[in-house]
């Protein structure tokens, strides 16, 4: 494992104050939390930092490498261009997305919190708005992005049935 790859699965971790989450948690907290980078290159980055071995995906979670423990993190990190570059080298895909009945197949390729978005926006709900609400449920409610996105969708007045399952699934694995 490199340095960088390291540091940056330390400060990760670190910034969520958990040490297991789901991928898709970690593209939406590294792209709109964070502000590291747009979530199509967070998912780049996670699979890069599992094929460095900063971060172990087992089932549908991840959790930083136990050799991460005295990882020195400095403050107010965002991952250097040389980082930025090492994962842009090809390499297999590695993020995974459920499949649930109801969404198109095009939407399968997306995390489930980008399916949900897309489909608050398609409902004529603003990005913004539907994110900072999500954000305040799930804090407020401690629950899974996913499923605070489907109370915003329902309170939205969008039809949640075919996203139930895929958000079931993604939220109901529990870790190992």
């Amino acid at each position: 494992m490199n340095d960088e790859a390291a540091v940056c699965a330390t400060a990760f971790f670190r910034t969520i104050g958990r040490d297991v989450t789901t991928p898709d948690d970690f593209v939406m907290r590294t792209s709109l939390e964070m502000k590291w980078l747009p979530p199509s290159d967070a998912k780049v980055l996670l699979a890069y930092l599992i094929d460095e071995g900063a971060v172990i995906r087992k089932d549908s979670y991840i959790r930083p490498s136990p050799d991460l423990e005295d990882v020195e993190v400095p403050l107010a990190y965002k991952p250097s261009k040389s980082l930025m570059d090492a994962m842009r080298a090809p390499r297999p895909a590695v993020v995974e997305t459920p499949v649930a009945k109801g969404v198109e197949p095009a939407q399968c390729e997306k995390d489930v919190f980008h399916v949900l978005m897309d489909a608050a926006v398609e409902n004529g709900l603003a990005r913004r708005d539907f994110i900072q609400n999500c954000n305040r449920i799930q804090k407020r409610l401690g629950i899974d992005i996913g499923a605070a996105a489907l109370i915003v969708l329902r309170d939205g007045g969008v039809d949640i049935t075919p996203y139930v399952e895929m958000v079931y699934r993604e939220a109901s694995v529990t870790p190992s």
